[in-house]
């Protein structure tokens, strides 16, 4: 039981160690504009995990780092990012954040939960935009792999966030889930088949495929019986091991 408190906590501290070094190349900024996405879900996971009063890798203390993390990861690449179109979408999601953080660092409310995730979702497609103009911008070879493994770190928390509002019976359709499920897999199939894959890259995704497997079973069960801890623990690994992906995706020359 310790040992898997402690995997959980090193998991935990590693998906919030995104902030650490300054941006330098624009494959750099592909991958920190493509974790704003992943925030925007974490964030909303862990709102409606405290909302919940679960206890489960502390959500209120990830809560809080991630929403420090979004806000300097924003201005790093307000800062580097030069092309007119991409700064322009940059804006737009300052925009968007102003209005969410002060939502995010109040108590949660189960009553507006529905309407800070349909906020949460613009911020969503705001952080998408901004990433896949980055990546245009880029006009590298390896920048639209990189978005693509970016993005399952995303999609591997909104599979936790969409779940944590089912659970939390705020009226959340469960199509919404059943598609990111979809979604994640047509994606990791284009990672599998990305011709210049290595070793560490090709069992790193198949350790991935095995998480996966979970949320597979989950989407085609019709069972009321809900384990939201474990799906947190999941969804967590998933994106810490496509953390590890994306980073390897960065070096590729």
């Amino acid at each position: 039981m310790h040992k898997k408190i402690f995997t959980g906590a090193v998991i935990s501290l590693s998906l919030l160690s995104f902030a650490n070094a300054e941006i330098s190349t624009l494959n750099e900024a592909i991958n920190k504009a493509g974790k704003q996405r992943m925030l925007s879900q974490k964030m909303m996971k862990d709102y409606s995990m405290v909302g919940m009063n679960m206890k489960f890798n502390n959500p209120s203390k990830q809560l809080v780092a991630s929403i420090a993390i979004f806000d300097s990861t924003l201005d790093e690449l307000s800062k580097f990012i030069k092309d007119k179109e991409a700064s322009k979408a940059l804006e737009d999601v300052q925009v968007l954040w102003k209005k969410i953080k002060p939502q995010f660092l109040a108590t949660p409310d189960k009553s507006k939960a529905l309407e800070l995730f349909n906020l949460v979702e613009k911020l969503l497609n705001a952080t998408d935009r901004a990433t896949n103009l980055i990546t245009k911008s880029a006009k590298v070879s390896s920048g639209k792999i990189i978005n693509i493994s970016g993005r399952q770190r995303m999609l591997a928390q909104r599979l936790g966030n969409l779940y944590m509002l089912k659970v939390w019976s705020v009226g959340m359709e469960d199509a919404k889930l059943q598609s990111s499920i979809k979604e994640f897999a047509s994606a990791q199939k284009t990672l599998e088949e990305f011709p210049k894959n290595t070793d560490k890259i090709k069992s790193t995704l198949l350790d991935v495929k095995k998480d996966f497997a979970f949320f597979e079973v989950l989407g085609a069960s019709k069972s009321k019986k809900y384990i939201p801890s474990l799906i947190a623990r999941s969804s967590n690994k998933i994106t810490e091991k496509m953390n590890i992906v994306t980073k390897l995706y960065v070096e590729i020359k």
